[in-house]
């Protein structure tokens, strides 16, 4: 193998050391280097800091290991993924090739990572420090060195394998590439060390940094995809794996258990008690655990603390975090710029059943104008205000993928003495958008109908105790109604639906809205970046693996143990907002199999970037399945409702390419540019 100076980075990262103020956080940018043929416990304790700032990377939790190599998947799809007028989305959408620049990206960022680590190890023992304090610096820098070759692994099959700084490498650079069942065997060899070294969540009450609770769920992450596709070939080379899955993941619940750290969130954040449980996690995240330590569900989180304004705008430190921006709830003001550029599938849509808390958290229900005013239902407004009775509906459209609002300006009536506002939210069926009926939240007080009441061809005026008061005219999609007002009170007491209409909002519309700018504790946000955490890994996740690995080492089938069935039921039980670790007969199944696990995954974790990994995984076959799947609902699904030409093209693109060659797909391209250094690396099939 021949000199490669990209491989392991220019050979200032042999050399130099990250030295940054770390500050309250981990992840900041490296600002200076110290060398490292001395160093000192400062020194060293920089050096580490500069080496979680790999995870803030673009191509890493900026965006793309929950976006752009994230897809395709079952679960959602990228808007403008069939334009081509955004260059990321290539990978995304499966029209890249091995010259594509975010693969090199990515590949060297891993490698830049696995030498900080080496220079952080290869020193290790020079300073004089506690050595509690020595053994916990070891212990991260072994695991996030075997963290970044698992992702290289896991993306690039065989890959160079180097435990040595390259500055001791003299002049001889021949690495040849490792077997990928090799690398995953020292990956675990090296985690299982550094489970001994780290600190107890206990301790750090931080999920930013690495702690037993990381290494072992993530321990249980590695050995349940070297026990899948395509790292074992039968389920007997695979079982070892699955039961070192198991004790992994039952080692963090069972201490998690005893010590009261981890558990999931069954409580709404007290910030917002009329949020779902669930949710709690996901604003911790937008405000980086501003309010709580988000330790409890919270696992592993990459770190992100600026985003380019407020109270760290002057630091310098690179803002790269895209979450909120990309997958949040559509803004089109400039108080909270949030494009809604991810939208679900409706393979995602249909697995929620009715109850489930998750499902309007993660598929968002309301949009906000250019005012910042939120919309219920993606743009459908109905309020009462004075002058005015009513409004009756303001009709939301797209052009070129942005949210746009006709106003209706057509009034009925007059407002006298109100004294609250009307609340009304729309109940849409999501298959042809059309309007079946509305809740009243708030029918408000002091309204007053029109006397006489106004003569029009196309009214429904109904004349009882009490009175009734006409919509827009009933045309063709065009949603109309009635709505009643107690002659007593005032109040809006009832919207009868006459026309419920079609095509007001969709499985397409929804954006994907785990991460909401609405919760940013910034008060001047940034129309670009966000400042949110990602959750690597969450409690959650140790959960489902756990009931999954069980299943499988008992023969899989039906197999489950009670124990793996009650891990599954606690992640469903909080799902409909109940108490996690209490049985309850309502939810609570008695048998799970692979294919219920592989649904709650997806109704759980989806958009956490787990879920091309976990199909992928699950054979070749499987992810066959799931793109011939994604196809044939869309297509029943249009029968009832066809979106636009950009939409329909747009989710079907990564699966129709991925159809065309699957294999090709399992791994991703060794970059050209390190072939045309290492002309005897091998390219994966296909590329």
């Amino acid at each position: 193998m021949k000199n490669n100076f990209s491989i392991y980075g220019l050979m200032l990262f042999a050399l130099l050391s990250c030295l940054i103020g770390c500050k309250k956080d981990i992840s900041l940018d490296p600002i200076n280097g110290q060398t490292t043929d001395k160093t000192n416990e400062a020194q060293l304790t920089n050096q580490l800091a500069g080496l979680y700032n790999v995870l803030q990377q673009d191509v890493m939790y900026g965006q793309g290991m929950w976006g752009y190599f994230s897809g395709p998947n079952d679960e959602g799809f990228r808007t403008d993924a069939s334009t081509g007028t955004v260059a990321v989305v290539l990978t995304e959408s499966l029209r890249s090739s091995s010259e594509e620049t975010t693969y090199l990206t990515l590949w060297r960022s891993l490698y830049t990572g696995v030498e900080r680590a080496n220079v952080i190890l290869n020193v290790i023992n020079q300073p004089k420090m506690d050595e509690d304090k020595r053994a916990n610096v070891k212990g991260q820098a072994l695991f996030l060195r075997a963290y970044y070759y698992y992702l290289l692994v896991n993306y690039f099959g065989d890959v160079p394998y180097k435990t040595i700084v390259t500055s001791e490498m003299g002049t001889t650079f021949d690495i040849p590439e490792t077997p990928k069942r090799a690398i995953y065997d020292s990956i675990i060899k090296d985690m299982t060390t550094a489970d001994t070294l780290v600190q107890k969540m206990s301790e750090a009450q931080s999920p930013t940094i690495v702690t037993q609770s990381a290494v072992e769920a993530v321990l249980a992450r590695v050995c349940l995809s070297a026990a899948g596709y395509p790292n074992s070939n039968s389920p007997s080379e695979g079982l070892p794996y699955y039961q070192k899955a198991l004790y992994w993941s039952e080692q963090l619940i069972k201490n998690g258990a005893s010590a009261g750290t981890h558990t999931l969130n069954s409580v709404p954040h007290p910030q917002y008690p009329s949020t779902p449980a669930y949710a709690r996690l996901f604003i911790n995240n937008m405000q980086n655990n501003f309010y709580e330590r988000n330790s409890v569900e919270g696992i592993w989180d990459a770190a992100f603390m600026s985003n380019g304004v407020g109270s760290y705008a002057g630091t310098g430190f690179l803002a790269t975090q895209q979450l909120g921006v990309l997958m949040g709830i559509t803004n089109p003001s400039n108080i909270a710029r949030a494009a809604g550029t991810y939208r679900p599938l409706p393979t995602l849509n249909n697995l929620y059943e009715n109850g489930d808390q998750r499902k309007d958290w993660v598929l968002s229900t309301y949009t906000f104008d250019i005012n910042n005013e939120k919309l219920n239902s993606l743009g459908i407004r109905f309020t009462l205000n004075r002058p005015y009775s009513f409004r009756p509906i303001d009709t939301i459209y797209k052009d070129n993928q942005i949210f746009k609002i006709i106003y209706d300006t057509t009034y009925y009536g007059k407002g006298v003495g109100r004294t609250a506002s009307v609340n009304v939210v729309p109940i849409v069926n999501p298959n042809n958008g059309s309007i079946t009926g509305f809740n009243i939240l708030d029918g408000g007080s002091g309204y007053l109908l029109p006397t006489p009441l106004p003569v029009a061809p196309y009214m429904n005026v109904a004349i009882s105790s009490s009175l009734t008061t006409p919509s827009a005219p009933p045309v063709p999609n065009r949603i109309s109604y009635t709505i009643t007002i107690d002659p007593t009170s005032g109040a809006l007491s009832s919207v009868n639906v006459i026309n419920p209409g079609q095509g007001y909002i969709t499985v397409y519309d929804r954006p994907v809205a785990k991460w909401r700018r609405e919760y940013e504790t910034n008060i001047t946000k940034s129309t670009t970046v966000t400042s949110s955490n990602f959750p690597i890994i969450r409690y959650a996740d140790v959960l489902l693996m756990a009931a999954e690995a069980d299943l499988q080492v008992n023969g899989g089938g039906t197999k489950a143990t009670a124990q793996g069935i009650e891990y599954y039921n606690q992640v469903r039980r909080r799902a409909f907002g109940l108490n996690p670790l209490s049985p309850n007969a309502a939810v609570d199944v008695s048998v799970i199999t692979l294919d219920s696990i592989k649904a709650e995954r997806s109704r759980e974790l989806c958009f956490e970037g787990v879920r091309r990994n976990d199909l992928t995984r699950w054979g070749l076959q499987n992810m066959i399945n799931s793109m011939n799947n994604i196809k044939s609902t869309i297509n029943t699904y249009n029968v009832n409702f066809i979106p636009s030409a950009t939409l329909t093209n747009a989710a079907l693109a990564g699966p129709n390419n991925f159809l065309i060659n699957p294999l090709k797909f399992t791994y991703f391209p060794i970059p050209s540019a390190e072939l045309a250094l290492l002309p005897q690396l091998s390219q994966n099939y296909g590329w």
